[in-house]
């Protein structure tokens, strides 16, 4: 009988064989394209979670509008782990097999620098596909958008940082957690707890964040600009991201269950999370 689920250190090797499968893709457009995509799947959700959530923190409470819309959110890393699509935020993993020294530093920064704009790409296509397709055409949506955009355009640095931190802290385990289920309903329930915390608890998720303040600035262009938006948002956050998902995990997993040349004989599809 074949277990259900993989120990920390077969979780640690096949994260390492899914890093040096990808980090060493020479395909540019291949690695681009699953960025876009991945960007895409995280805008959809946050439409849904708007919609969802959008009038119960006026009529009912606060802290039950976030919840429900924190309960749609986990959907955006089901599609992503489910097909293999690429974020910034999981991708930082890849730095694990940088560590084993089983990745060249150069093809991990290639690929998350790469990663990273098709995130930013596919955020922004489904941003102004869904403005004229009428998904903002409610005052309400509208609003939310737009008062959410600006909160996280006028944080500073250092919060945008430290929010980033603890945000990917869940992303990843979300990500680990699937990656050590040898089943489907194992991986739905893995994505689905750390990112609803994520969300409820109200961290900072660039890939998410380039959607919001991508329809921020649809809706207000003059409220939005370059500076705001990749300086004093963009960068820290992607720097609080990485702090967590591609340094403070990684070395813990490292330090805590790396075994040199366990990945020889570990059978995983390499270049996906399932």
């Amino acid at each position: 009988m074949s277990k259900s689920f993989l120990s920390p250190p077969e979780i640690t090797s096949a994260i390492i064989s899914m890093g040096v499968a990808r980090g060493n893709e020479k395909n540019i457009i291949k690695t681009l394209v699953s960025g876009f995509v991945a960007g895409m799947f995280i805008a959809l959700v946050a439409i849904g979670n708007t919609t969802a959530s959008q009038t119960l923190a006026q009529t009912f409470d606060v802290g039950f509008s976030k919840f429900i819309g924190a309960c749609i959110f986990p959907i955006g890393l089901m599609l992503c782990v489910f097909t293999g699509s690429s974020l910034f935020t999981g991708n930082s993993l890849l730095s694990l097999a940088f560590l084993s020294k089983e990745l060249k530093f150069i093809n991990l920064v290639k690929n998350l620098i790469i990663v990273w704009i098709g995130n930013l790409l596919g955020s922004f296509f489904t941003a102004y596909l869904a403005f004229y397709a009428g998904a903002f055409s409610s005052p309400i949506i509208q609003k939310i958008f737009l008062d959410t955009g600006l909160s996280k355009i006028n944080l500073s640095f250092s919060q945008c940082v430290a929010s980033g931190f603890f945000c990917n802290i869940l992303v990843v385990m979300g990500i680990i957690m699937a990656m050590g289920s040898n089943d489907a309903t194992g991986k739905i329930l893995g994505c689905w707890f750390p990112v609803m915390l994520f969300v409820l608890s109200g961290y900072q998720h660039v890939v998410a964040n380039m959607f919001i303040i991508a329809v921020g600035k649809i809706l207000s262009p003059e409220n939005f600009s370059l500076v705001d938006i990749f300086i004093n948002h963009f960068l820290p956050t992607s720097i609080g991201n990485f702090l967590s998902g591609g340094i403070f995990l990684p070395l813990f997993l490292y330090f805590s269950y790396y075994k040199r040349n366990s990945t020889k004989n570990f059978k995983i599809n390499k270049k996906s999370f399932l």
